[in-house]
């Protein structure tokens, strides 16, 4: 769904099997402003939740997989956990259907087969959103 929809959303959309898993990159432009590029990596799933990191804006195709998340890549703004809050090296976006959101028992929720609401493409959804309506 997320490769069907990105012309209706305006998203621009990659898969990459790297084997085991795929990895989806997802980069939305906000008007005026930023551009992020999502990485969801789904390493064991449905049995836990996507990573989700944001990476360089910059990297092209055939660089995506290699490509290092870094918190300066990540959108600032309202429910946006910082990293000195400790939570790790990175900033945690806090929106339902990715790995950071459920670590340490911070919410519940994620179910094997995921509901709707965290649904990948529910994810890609809610961060576009927030992107282009919240952060910056």
């Amino acid at each position: 769904m997320i490769s069907a929809q990105q012309d209706e959303y305006g998203w621009q959309s990659t898969i990459i099997d790297v084997g085991d898993y795929v990895v989806t990159f997802v980069r939305v432009e906000k008007p005026l402003g930023r551009t992020f590029v999502m990485r969801l990596k789904f390493d064991d799933y449905p049995e836990i939740a996507p990573e989700l990191r944001f990476i360089d804006p910059v990297a092209v195709d055939d660089s995506l997989a290699e490509a290092e998340a870094g918190a300066v890549f990540y959108p600032i703004g309202p429910h946006i956990v910082d990293a000195n809050q400790g939570r790790g090296p990175l900033p945690v976006p806090c929106i339902i259907g990715h790995r950071d959101y459920y670590a340490a028992g911070w919410h519940g929720g994620w179910s094997n087969p995921p509901t709707r609401e965290h649904s990948p493409y529910q994810l890609v959804m809610n961060v576009r959103n927030a992107i282009l309506n919240v952060w910056s």
